[in-house]
């Protein structure tokens, strides 16, 4: 999505990557004339006249990335949102379904621009899909977003899931980071890397309204939008770096970091999309419960984008001050939250609606939290699964270590990153399976290579974490809190009968 790519069936550019600029004079306007074959379409989201694609200046060029290509390799859909054109344009071979995608989106759609009373435009907007078998990801533009999604993303449920999640975010980027982005970002510097501490609010609220959007949008249950967020706060507990580099830092250092990541990542830092979607979370509950109810995270994102949505932009302390705004004393909140690595406050907020978190271990590799197990703790006797406190993958026949978890038994016992696991206890085996069956306490030889030296060393393996989360309806929950819940879900819980508060 940030590169360029040709082939016969189609012809992705994208300006950032394929126009230069001349320096000095990038508030000029631009003109772009394309030449293809005849069968071929143009879908850009930029306004056409004399056969040209015209832009005002360089910046609004940069982001209007341009796919082209035949009907034959392509599916074009329409539909609006509050009466404006959408397009959707597909490249790609899978199972995509246009026509349960296209309801889908117009509801996000209509769900986000609900937040803002309206979209901050009236011509048209495009969405460019891409299907691979490689990749996942998406880019947004002011009037536009490109996504790279797997080909067979669109039948199985949670795939799905996935896709609208990716969907949303860009769709919400319309107005937060494309209007209402930091002060260091207008203008844009072409020259060099553009630095801000509110990365966490600007990548992370958009985090947190893509969820919000499928469950307004009715795409997701009651049930299913708290498991998504128990799956969050339990990828939150499993990343030491939390405890290392506040979020705030986290949002200065992308350049250096996020987008640079190595084997000590998850160890020394944390994610600002990540930990800011969470924040976002808990700082609507927070505004919710502090109020009474009368304020939300959508009054505060609406209040940022009226005041700041142009430039010169959104300072430094911007959405700090405007939530003091709409309620005070909320400076330790932040204080904790973004520039201090303790934990976050996760009871405070979530007793205001009558929630409470479950911490749990782990009962497997594929075990993301956010929902019951039905109460045991992993190994097959009912007692603590065994743990062993690294991420690998399968390679040449064996597994690669790509990082260990600080303090964990493996980085005890001195296995790094780049060790290529070979056997346990003198067997090849495969390792999910065999710590499957082993127990806290236990001693297990490992054999790995490390630079071609064969090595082997002892591991006492521990007990799994608490580290796996589940929200759940408090039975002692206050009517004030119950209702509370309600207007948050847009639904009454499901076990709580229609007014039973």
């Amino acid at each position: 999505m940030r590169t360029n790519h040709v082939d016969p069936s189609h012809a992705f550019l994208n300006p950032a990557a394929a126009c230069a600029f001349f320096v000095g004079r990038e508030g000029e306007a631009c003109t772009v004339r394309t030449e293809a074959p005849a069968e071929w379409r143009t879908w850009v989201a930029l306004p056409q006249r004399d056969g040209a694609w015209h832009a005002e200046n360089y910046d609004e060029l940069a982001d209007s990335p341009f796919e082209m290509g035949p009907l034959t390799s392509h599916s074009a859909h329409s539909f609006t949102v509050e009466g404006v054109p959408h397009e959707l344009v597909v490249w790609g071979r899978g199972d995509f379904e246009g026509r349960r995608v296209v309801p889908d989106l117009a509801r996000i759609g209509e769900a986000l621009a609900a937040v803002f009373r309206g979209l901050p435009f009236q011509d048209r907007y495009l969405f460019v899909v891409h299907l691979n078998d490689k990749g996942r990801g998406g880019l947004e533009h002011r009037r536009s977003a490109a996504l790279l999604v797997p080909r067979f993303a669109f039948v199985q449920k949670s795939a799905y899931e996935d896709f609208l999640l990716l969907a949303a975010h860009e769709y919400f980027h319309l107005w937060n980071v494309k209007r209402l982005r930091p002060v260091a970002f207008t203008p844009y510097d072409w020259t060099r890397e553009n630095h801000t501490r509110l990365l966490w609010a600007m990548e992370g609220f958009t985090s947190t309204y893509e969820v919000l959007a499928l469950r307004r949008a009715g795409l997701i249950t009651p049930q299913r939008f708290l498991e998504i967020w128990g799956e969050r706060l339990t990828g939150l507990q499993r990343t030491p770096g939390r405890l290392r580099t506040p979020l705030a830092q986290a949002s200065y250092d992308a350049w250096i970091k996020h987008y640079r990541p190595d084997e000590s990542t998850p160890n020394t830092t944390v994610s600002y999309y990540l930990k800011g979607s969470v924040v976002g979370f808990l700082l609507d509950l927070e505004l919710r419960r502090r109020s009474g109810g009368k304020r939300s995270l959508d009054d505060l994102v609406r209040l940022l984008f009226e005041r700041h949505g142009r430039a010169p932009g959104l300072p430094e302390d911007g959405v700090e001050k405007a939530a003091l705004e709409l309620v005070p004393g909320l400076e330790p909140w932040f204080e904790r939250a973004l520039r201090s690595t303790d934990e976050l406050d996760l009871d405070a907020g979530l007793s205001g609606v009558g929630l409470r978190a479950v911490m749990r271990p782990s009962v497997g590799p594929e075990d993301k939290g956010g929902a019951e197990q039905g109460g045991k703790d992993g190994a097959p006797n009912g007692g603590p699964r065994a743990w062993f406190g690294a991420q690998m993958k399968e390679r040449g026949g064996g597994l690669e270590v790509q990082s260990v978890v600080e303090g964990s038994p493996a980085q005890r016992a001195g296995i790094g990153a780049g060790d290529e696991i070979v056997a346990l206890d003198g067997f090849r085996t495969d390792l999910k399976q065999r710590l499957g069956r082993a127990v806290p306490g236990q001693h297990i030889r490992v054999t790995f290579f490390r630079m071609d030296e064969l090595i082997e060393l002892r591991v006492q393996l521990t007990a799994a974490p608490r580290d796996t989360v589940v929200l759940t309806p408090d039975p002692r929950a206050t009517d004030q809190q119950v209702r509370l819940r309600a207007s948050w879900i847009g639904a009454p819980w499901p076990d709580q009968p229609p007014g039973s508060a």
